[in-house]
C-alpha cells in the first residue's frame, strides 16, 4: 500500500473539506469541519507510517516534530500571512535537513499541524482550568478564510521544492555562486 499517496491525498482532500466547512459556517460547517478533522488524522497518520516504512534519521522525526509544533504554538489557522509564511518556512527547513525522501517529511509538517494544533488547545485549556479561568474548545470551524488550511499545505510544498532546487544547485553556496 503506497501510504504516501494516500495521506496526501487524504490531507489534501481534508483542507478542501475544511475549507468547505469554513465556507458554509453553521451546522453544515460543524459536520463538515468534522468529517475534515477526521480525514486530516487520517492523512497524519498514513504519513507517519510511510515515514516509518523510510530509512531515516531519529533527527528528522525530532525536526519534523518541532518544527510542527513550532508552527502549531504560533500559526493561528486564521492568518493567512503568519500560516504561509510558517508553514513554507519549515517546508523549506525540512526540506533541506531530510537527506531522504524530503517532500515526504515536508508534507508531514502541515499533515502533522491539526493534531497538534488541537493539542495545544487542549493544554492551554487544562492550564486555564487549572488557573480557574474559563477553559472551552472551539468545535466550530475556525473563523479564517476557506482558502487557509490549503494553503498551508501548498506553503509548505512550496517550501520543499525551493530546498528542493537549492540542493540541485549544490547547496545555499552552489546557490549564491550560480546566481552572481
Amino acid at each position: 500500500m503506497d501510504y504516501e499517496r494516500i495521506g496526501t491525498g487524504a490531507l489534501v482532500a481534508a483542507t478542501v473539506v475544511v475549507g468547505g466547512a469554513i465556507a458554509l459556517g453553521d451546522q453544515p460547517g460543524r459536520v463538515l469541519n468534522g468529517i475534515g478533522g477526521m480525514a486530516w488524522f487520517a492523512s497524519a497518520g498514513l504519513l507517519v507510517l510511510a515515514a516509518r516504512t523510510r530509512p531515516s534519521h531519529p533527527w528528522q522525526w525530532v525536526a519534523t516534530i518541532g518544527l510542527t509544533a513550532a508552527v502549531a504554538f504560533v500559526v493561528k489557522p486564521s492568518d493567512l500571512t503568519l500560516a504561509t509564511i510558517g508553514l513554507g518556512g519549515s517546508g523549506l527547513v525540512i526540506g533541506l535537513l531530510a537527506k531522504r525522501d524530503p517532500m515526504l517529511w515536508v508534507k508531514l509538517i502541515p499533515a502533522l499541524y491539526l493534531p497538534m494544533h488541537i493539542g495545544t488547545a487542549v493544554l492551554k485549556a487544562i492550564g486555564r482550568r487549572a488557573l480557574g479561568m474559563e477553559a472551552s474548545i472551539r468545535t466550530d470551524p475556525p473563523p479564517t478564510a476557506a482558502i487557509v488550511p490549503f494553503v498551508m499545505v501548498v506553503a509548505a510544498v512550496a517550501g520543499g521544492l525551493i530546498a528542493q532546487a537549492i540542493r540541485q544547485r549544490g547547496g545555499l553556496r552552489g546557490w549564491r555562486r550560480q546566481a552572481v
